[in-house]
């Protein structure tokens, strides 16, 4: 529906359109603000990139606890961490920690899922200082378990661990598995 009101010798026309129409304009509209500031940023990130003679300093992880939460690293794991410019991600599928020739129990199986864990690591160029962040999965979470994986985080990492999640499963790729470990690791350029 089109309407015209006369103003000063102006005629505006104002168009009335159907709320599919009106939506499919507003989408249109987001998506091109939105494809506009993404091209901006690459413009932006390109010149600054270019335009840099300097090189940039090599920085590895930096824990991220602030004052106001839970000090967490006595637990093995920290809030956050923030990784440097020239770094490359390696991402460290599960590990797990089942046995033909040994025990298979939960305690067991969490120190052969770490050593696998640190065995990849090395495989990939890097140390256990460039984990910075793993994800636990735990069979038949109990307070018990929980105590078990505190003490492990904390031998392993030390006082600068990485980000941390552990989740509660109900069930693991295999019916024998109780535990699995993955992580995320950033090694520095040139290393």
């Amino acid at each position: 529906m089109i309407r015209e009101h006369a103003k000063k010798d102006k005629v505006m026309k104002i168009t009335f359109r159907p709320k599919e129409s009106l939506k499919k304009s507003v989408i249109n509209n987001s998506n091109f603000i939105y494809t506009l500031l993404i091209i901006i940023s690459l413009l932006s990130f390109q010149s600054c990139v270019e335009q840099s003679e300097e090189p940039v300093e090599r920085v590895g992880k930096t824990a991220i606890n602030p004052e106001h939460l839970s000090n967490t690293t006595q637990y093995g794991y920290s809030q956050a961490v923030s990784v440097g410019p020239n770094s490359q991600i390696v991402y460290i599928a599960g590990q797990i920690g089942i046995s033909d020739n040994g025990p298979n129990d939960f305690e067991s199986q969490v120190d052969r899922s770490f050593q696998n864990l640190i065995d990849v690591i090395k495989a990939s160029g890097g140390r256990v200082e460039n984990i910075v962040k793993i994800t636990l999965l735990v069979k038949n979470h109990d307070d018990e378990r929980l105590k078990y994986l505190v003490k492990k985080r904390k031998e392993v990492f030390g006082q600068n661990p990485p980000a941390s999640t552990l989740i509660p499963v109900p069930e693991l790729a295999l019916s024998s598995l109780e535990f699995e470990i993955d992580a995320i690791v950033v090694l520095e350029e040139g290393i």
